[in-house]
């Protein structure tokens, strides 16, 4: 599998715009959307990848609003 070097991990911005993109596009599906890539990654190997999506999977997490009891 390919391996990132320490040059070509994105920095936490890049994660960020990412979970943007992913948001304006799939609004409240977003962190299934990056979930899913996160498993299609595991599966083939990848765990660069899978880590990667799986920050990304986090900053969904930060950015949803909160939940409300009603």
């Amino acid at each position: 599998m390919t391996q990132f070097a320490p040059a070509e991990l994105p920095e936490r911005s890049e994660i960020q715009a990412m979970a943007g993109v992913l948001t304006r596009r799939y609004g409240a599906r977003a962190g299934e959307i990056a979930a899913h890539f996160v498993g299609e990654h595991e599966i083939i190997g990848d765990r660069a990848r899978a880590s990667l999506w799986g920050e990304v999977c986090a900053e969904l997490e930060q950015m949803a609003p909160p939940q409300t009891l009603s």
